[in-house]
């Protein structure tokens, strides 16, 4: 409510400030007392004049005369008034038209010395711009079809100066047009077909004056660049002519009447302040109650009857709550631009506000679309990344996707301000070297990433070792690539020092994880005893479901790998390894040992100790069944002469 009350108030000083400034505007047109006073004085004649001689001497004649002259003398101040209120439209390019001039002659000046005129242009274009900003308004207020005939009115001195009032008179008309099609509430995109088109047939005429009077071709030149200019700045902002569509669809404008007739006042206007504040209660109340209303939706359309749906706090989290500031914002928001529309029709808003709130959309919107990539866009890469097992492309998609919709959000803006796109992306090739040169450790490691991502060489999640570091891989970014040690530390890795070395990569096994025990049995150990136990040990292998055996192989697994076969040894590509050998394998200082070399058929920590744990009982059972026992690291003490220590103990 604080907030509401606050907009009420904001609302309030503008319509305000609207007022002021529009009854200043109209002051300005006004002409002043003292000159109509002084106008009076000039156009009575003097008393020893021969007309006030002929007044004295015939007393009727001189009243009706007087009173003639004081009407002409009125008819004459009013007419001065309409010409100065409706010549505001060409007052407004002429000015425009000498700026150009100057602009102009500035510029073959500054051919020699750019840095003397430079700061003297700069002031002159934004003058001009400034001017070119007060278009749209002075046109949908000033500029109407008995301006057209108070200037066919106009009597030229000469034929020039009649082709030349004629090319004005057209240039006029098609602004009226586009007046027209405003209150008509056309799209920006009619309007800019209209404007177009208007400018043809102001370019046809011109051409065709310039070729049958040569002579007039320097005038007919200013006029037309002129001319030119103002169509063009209407066309590229035809937008700004689209705020009296709100009018003309629910009809403001009687309802503001409406309720002026009731609650006029002079200081400000009652009647938008109403509508103003109906308006932005609209869009409060929508504000409030739209994300449970989408919910709403969300849960009966998309969520009701799928499998593994997810509950409305779920729904919430990931859909609502993520997205709410930004989607009120953009309520709160639009709701203060149709205020500013209320506020300025009948003409169209500054386009200094325009700009401002086009550019508060474009921030907005991405920042929703950031937000929907945080909540629908990351669980949807989940679920895919989940499919096929490539965890880091999903992760470096929505970095590359956060990116992708920065740099568009920043061009928009900067397109919508006037800047050249296209020459900023040129001149990107131009410095490319010297950005390439100063961040070619950012480059490299974008482009590892890129290699990484799609090269296979690790997912997340996996156990490898790289440069020295052993641990899980947490995730592979623009910059780096994160993993987390077994001692619980994170180890951030350059993605060229990752491409650069060698990466042992333990989690890319499918069957088979190496053991390769060595059993030490005592000198004591019968020959008969030991083949026995070397067989039974080699049986148990054979048979144990824990050992990988011949059939658990890539062939056997995916039938596309038959194929393969004679291009890549299959096997190691997916990594499956199956090989078992038993043997005798030494005669060490203290043991004779029986070597185990074999794989486990499970691949994970937890499964495969628990494996190893319970084959290494099986073997203590085989070894106590033959009669064989394990040795111990012994030393045996030979004394050779007893006969000396029997001396050394008397």
């Amino acid at each position: 409510m604080k907030k509401f009350i606050l907009m009420m108030m904001v609302a309030a000083s503008l319509i305000f400030a609207e007022n002021e400034a529009n009854a200043s505007t109209d002051k300005a047109l006004l002409p002043n007392a003292a000159d109509l006073t002084q106008n009076q004085q000039n156009s009575n004649p003097p008393l020893n004049s021969p007309t006030n001689s002929a007044i004295n001497s015939a007393p009727n004649l001189a009243k009706n005369s007087k009173q003639a002259e004081n009407q002409a003398t009125n008819d004459k101040a009013n007419s001065a008034h309409k010409d100065e209120f409706k010549s505001e439209i060409q007052a407004l390019v002429q000015e425009i038209s000498d700026l150009s001039v100057q602009i102009d002659e500035l510029n073959q000046k500054s051919d020699n010395n750019a840095s003397v005129f430079g700061k003297e242009k700069a002031t002159l274009k934004h003058q001009k711009q400034v001017l070119l900003e007060r278009l749209p308004s002075v046109i949908s207020k000033n500029l109407n079809e008995k301006f057209l005939k108070e200037l066919a009115k106009q009597k030229p001195k000469n034929a020039s100066e009649a082709r030349l009032m004629d090319f004005e008179r057209l240039f006029y008309s098609s602004l009226l047009k586009v007046s027209e099609l405003f209150k008509a509430s056309a799209d920006s995109s009619t309007m800019k077909e209209s404007i177009n088109a208007e400018f043809a047939g102001l370019e046809t005429k011109f051409n065709e004056l310039k070729a049958k009077y040569p002579r007039q071709e320097s005038d007919l030149s200013l006029k037309f660049a002129t001319y030119s200019e103002i169509l063009s700045y209407l066309s590229d902002n035809a937008s700004l002519f689209e705020s009296n569509y709100i009018f003309a669809e629910f009809r403001l404008q009687s309802l503001i009447d409406f309720i002026n007739s009731y609650a006029k006042n002079d200081f400000i206007d009652t009647g938008k302040l109403v509508i103003s504040a109906l308006v932005l209660l609209l869009f409060w109340v929508l504000r409030v109650f739209l994300p449970p209303l989408i919910l709403f939706c969300l849960m009966k359309l998309f969520f009701k009857n799928s499998k593994g749906a997810m509950d409305k706090a779920e729904v919430r989290e990931i859909f609502i709550d993520k997205n709410t500031r930004p989607v009120s914002l953009l309520l709160f928001f639009y709701a203060f631009s149709v205020c500013f529309a209320i506020f300025y029709y009948p003409s169209p808003v500054n386009v200094k506000i325009t700009n401002t709130f086009y550019i508060i959309y474009v921030v907005l919107f991405a920042w929703l679309i950031v937000g929907i990539l945080n909540s629908y866009g990351i669980m949807f890469l989940a679920k895919l990344a989940q499919k096929s097992g490539k965890k880091e492309v999903a992760n470096l998609i929505i970095k590359m996707l956060y990116f992708i919709i920065v740099i568009i959000a920043i061009l928009l803006i900067l397109a919508h301000l006037g800047f050249n796109v296209s020459a900023i992306i040129a001149s990107l090739g131009i410095g490319g070297l010297a950005v390439a040169l100063a961040a070619k450790d950012i480059i490299a490691n974008f482009f590892a990433s890129l290699i990484i991502s799609f090269d296979d060489s690790f997912n997340q999640g996996d156990w490898i070792e790289v440069a020295g570091i052993e641990g899980n891989v947490v995730e592979t970014g623009l910059r780096k690539t994160t993993l987390r040690t077994f001692d619980n530390s994170l180890v951030f890795l350059p993605n060229s020092t990752v491409m650069g070395a060698n990466i042992k990569n333990w989690s890319k096994r499918k069957v088979g994880r190496h053991i390769k025990m060595i059993l030490g049995v005592a000198y004591n150990a019968k020959p008969e005893q030991l083949e026995s136990c070397v067989n039974d040990l080699r049986e148990y292998l054979a048979q144990s479901p824990l050992v990988a055996h011949a059939d658990d192989n890539a062939l056997n697994k995916n039938y596309s790998a038959k194929y393969r076969q004679n291009l890549v040894s299959v096997n190691d590509l997916e990594g499956y390894k199956n090989a078992c050998y038993v043997s005798l394998c030494e005669f060490a200082d203290s043991s004779i040992n029986i070597e185990l070399y074999f794989y486990t058929k499970v691949i994970s920590a937890g499964e495969f100790r628990e494996a190893r744990q319970k084959l290494m009982l099986d073997f203590m059972r085989i070894l106590e069944k033959n009669g064989l026992g394990f040795a111990f690291p012994s030393l045996s003490v030979y004394v050779e002469n007893l006969k000396d220590l029997n001396e050394i103990k008397q």
